[in-house]
């Protein structure tokens, strides 16, 4: 089989998301791209986590053409290809629907860094425009919010993706830092006790990224 290592990660993260109760029973999709050969090994649709193996994970080229395996590749397989394209140094991509980050993106445009852990996905992040699960707008809008300066995006009433440089399971810890953060901010903006305090300016400063000014540039953009 093709890209059997990323195949076997793909299967663990799975499990992962799952476990972490990041993603519901087939939800989300996770992948990982080989640069050289410019293919990408993606979860199928509709596969359950706790069932899905090696063999079940699809193959397909740049394209979204099925290279290998016998099933349908994950609705958002151009979601993730969109961020392959436009982020040539982005190894994986991890898709989940986490209950907190979700909430937050029906009332608000953007999560802002109010945990230090948000330092390794460039501060706050946006919360993308919604469109339709699979649909060629949800991938755009997927990828206008990320920007080509950024890491990951919450996507309204819908989830969270984030794409690394390095590997799938650094992409599945930004979601984890996402959704931590906006448990947190929920818990903090519902007790009305005032401005909320955040960090991005702290975290420019100290060489990370001011992840409010970011957000600041992608509307002016828009």
């Amino acid at each position: 089989m093709l890209m059997q290592k990323e195949r076997e990660q793909i299967v663990e993260v799975g499990k992962l998301l799952y476990d972490k109760g990041l993603v519901q029973m087939s939800g989300g999709n996770v992948s990982i791209i080989d640069r050289k050969a410019s293919l990408v090994a993606i979860k199928p649709s509709g596969a359950v986590y706790i069932h899905m193996k090696p063999e079940d994970i699809i193959i397909v080229d740049l394209d979204g053409n099925v290279v290998e395996g016998d099933k349908h590749p994950s609705i958002e397989t151009f979601m993730h290809l969109g961020l392959y394209k436009d982020h040539p140094d982005f190894q994986a991509v991890v898709h989940c629907h986490p209950l907190h980050a979700v909430a937050w993106s029906l009332q608000h445009d953007y999560l802002p860094s109010v945990i230090a852990a948000q330092w390794s996905i460039n501060g706050a992040v946006k919360v993308a425009p919604y469109f339709g699960a699979g649909t060629p707008g949800l991938a755009q809008s997927a990828v206008d919010a990320v920007g080509k300066d950024g890491f990951a995006c919450i996507l309204r009433a819908h989830g969270v993706i984030a794409g690394s440089p390095h590997d799938i399971f650094h992409a599945m810890e930004m979601c984890v830092t996402i959704e931590d953060a906006a448990h947190i901010a929920s818990i903090c903006e519902a007790s009305g006790r005032g401005e909320m305090f955040t960090i991005d300016r702290q975290l420019g400063e100290e060489g990370g990224y001011d992840g409010l000014e970011k957000i600041r540039r992608f509307s002016a953009q828009s």
